[in-house]
């Protein structure tokens, strides 16, 4: 963890709130596309070096909590073919530090929840002895030959159905699953290290996601697993290697 945040403040360290980071293991402002996909990573994969991080949760009293597990899912629509991301992709989604998000947007782009199957809510609920657990749910349809945009997310738009619009290119949809143990209080008590003061906890719930994986990995997985609707669940080097993409 670290206040630092590649995507928006590139090249300034510590500018941002504090972010919880998975992926690469060199995560910082300073990263370059090359340091990323050099590095070692704390994914199962070795070649998948991408940057994954979001706003940490923070109890009461000030203390920030790490999550217990991390899931990230690549999925794409039944029977519709995907691209693989461009290399250097950037994108945020979720909620806005100074403009959280409403109800409406609940299972679109940010939710939390006890369980993966719901019942899901704009902001934390209690789990008792649970896991609370944050989603945040990634567009899928990119504007062809972008890679950034200046807030660094309207290069991408949500499909509908299963279709992109025109202009646009069909890629593989990211969530993250960010799993929280709390300790022994109220879990919507908490609050995520981006809340602006005076709104309502959990609000601001966001996940940035830049694509440094090793881009040869990235392409044959997205054609022999999404594309032939092969279940590659728990992701590992040995399944990699199977599947000739190593």
């Amino acid at each position: 963890s670290n206040h630092d945040a590649p995507i928006v403040f590139p090249g300034e360290e510590g500018a941002a709130h504090l972010h919880g980071f998975v992926g690469s293991r060199t995560t910082h402002a300073f990263s370059t596309l090359a340091e990323m996909r050099s590095s070692a990573t704390s994914c199962p994969v070795t070649k998948d070096t991408a940057g994954y991080w979001f706003p940490l949760l923070v109890s009461p009293n000030g203390q920030a909590l790490a999550p217990v597990q991390v899931n990230i899912y690549y999925r794409s629509p039944s029977g519709v073919a995907v691209e693989p991301f461009p290399a250097d992709l950037r994108i945020i989604a979720g909620g806005d530090t100074l403009n959280p998000p409403q109800p409406s947007v609940v299972q679109r782009s940010l939710s939390w929840s006890c369980f993966d199957s719901g019942p899901f809510s704009v902001s934390p609920i209690d789990c008792g002895d649970r896991a609370l657990i944050a989603h945040v749910h990634f567009p899928s349809c990119v504007a062809a030959g972008e890679t950034d945009s200046l807030n660094h997310r309207s290069h991408m738009v949500y499909a509908t159905g299963k279709s992109c619009p025109a202009g646009y290119v069909q890629v593989p949809k990211v969530s993250f699953h960010i799993r929280y143990k709390v300790p022994g209080t109220d879990d919507t008590s908490y609050r995520l290290s981006s809340d602006a003061e005076g709104t309502e906890n959990g609000r601001s719930l966001h996940a940035d996601f830049w694509n440094t994986w090793n881009q040869s990995t990235l392409a044959c997985l997205t054609e022999r697993v999404l594309n032939q609707g092969v279940s590659a669940k728990a992701l590992t080097n040995a399944r990699v290697a199977a599947l000739g993409c190593g």
